[in-house]
């Protein structure tokens, strides 16, 4: 049997000999986990294969809860149910979207053109050419419009009835270096957009920003920023809508952070572990809890309204890009998958460590959660 670590906060960590200041518990309380694939705390439920230009992309799948879409050099469309893939746009014109998004039985993308898709054939409806690329940017939409941002720091609210531009907004136009539009999020009346400011040309001293904008019109509300521009700092996709907060994180600062969504305040930051890359993507909210992953090996809970660290817990040695909650677990794409138990922290187990390796984020609805190898297109049972 393998020996697992409980340092003395009862944090797990990696399987080792003993170490200074560490307690091995040898099968007491916890699950043995091996590569063998016996343990398998998410049950698979199908396995579909996947044509090559949509095979091991490192994009974010989206569901409605009736099918569940992929992006590769198109649009690729499965049955929840059976895994069957339903249909696939052409190619995109250049380059492949991070995200895509769902709403009101359409599909939109956004790359050097932007796109909408019927949900249920994959026809295109329209499509629309913004200033510059958007791949690099993650979306949303609502009943009205399809937002997004460009690498020329521009959000576009597009109508999602046949793509008429709304309003764009220019929100770094005094900047004297790149700047790139991370995510966009939108909650009632106001939109949310990330964005990467460069003061060098090589985006080594940086900053990361965010920017509330008014849903009709544009119009700038507030702004933070995440730097003086004298560090690097960051900000990585879309911040997420939880109560009163946005949450966020910041990639090259090693921390998650929170902002009052209304004032713009930063509420708290909580560091992750030093001498790593910093988060991939930023936490999600359940509850009161926030969760999130990062290059640092952990995974994390924290209190959503003040940032403390619950619990936090190294599934194995490996980082983790994308991590989303179903059930009553964290998963985390590790190259294979990570599942621990979110109400205490405890691994429940490792999948994928000998087979097909993990590329991709993960869709979830209800208790099922989707996610794409290298090969194919995959849905689990959550524990």
């Amino acid at each position: 049997m393998r020996n697992w670590l409980f340092d003395r906060q009862g944090r797990f960590g990696a399987p080792a000999t003993l170490l200074p200041g560490l307690l091995v518990l040898m099968g007491a309380g916890c699950q043995e986990v091996t590569s063998t694939g016996k343990v398998r705390p998410a049950e698979v439920l199908w396995k579909a294969p996947v044509a090559e230009r949509f095979a091991g992309t490192s994009s974010v799948p989206v569901t409605d809860g009736e099918r569940m879409y992929v992006t590769g050099t198109g649009v690729a469309a499965f049955d929840v149910r059976t895994g069957t893939q339903l249909w696939k746009t052409p190619r995109f014109t250049s380059s492949t979207p991070t995200h895509i998004s769902v709403r009101d039985g359409r599909v939109f993308a956004a790359e050097a053109v932007a796109f909408a898709f019927d949900a249920a054939t994959g026809r295109e409806m329209w499509r629309f050419t913004p200033d510059t690329d958007a791949s690099l940017s993650q979306s949303t939409a609502d009943e009205r419009a399809f937002y997004f941002g460009t690498e020329s720091r521009t959000v576009y609210a597009l109508s999602t009835a046949d793509g008429a531009p709304l309003w764009s907004t220019r929100i770094g136009a005094d900047w004297p270096n790149r700047g790139i539009v991370k995510g966009v999020s939108v909650s009632g009346d106001t939109v949310y957009a990330t964005a990467e400011r460069h003061y060098s040309p090589n985006g080594y001293y940086s900053a990361g920003v965010i920017v509330a904008l008014d849903r009709s019109t544009g119009r700038e509300l507030w702004r933070y920023q995440n730097g003086t521009g004298t560090d690097s700092r960051g900000v990585i996709g879309a911040p997420t809508v939880a109560d009163r907060l946005l949450l966020a994180s910041d990639h090259k600062g090693n921390a998650f952070f929170a902002v009052d969504r209304f004032t713009g305040e930063e509420v708290w930051r909580t560091p992750t572990e030093p001498g790593w890359a910093g988060p991939g993507a930023p936490p999600v909210a359940v509850g009161n809890v926030a969760y999130a992953s990062g290059a640092d090996t952990y995974v994390y809970a924290l209190d959503l309204q003040s940032g403390r660290v619950i619990w936090r817990t190294r599934p194995a040695m490996g980082s983790s890009r994308y991590h989303a909650v179903c059930g009553k677990a964290v998963f985390n794409n590790l190259s294979y998958l990570g599942i621990v138990d979110r109400h205490t922290g405890r691994l429940m187990g490792l999948m994928f460590e000998d087979q097909e390796r993990i590329t991709s984020g993960f869709a979830v609805h209800d208790d099922r959660i989707f996610f794409l190898t290298h090969s194919a297109a995959y849905a689990l049972k959550c524990p």
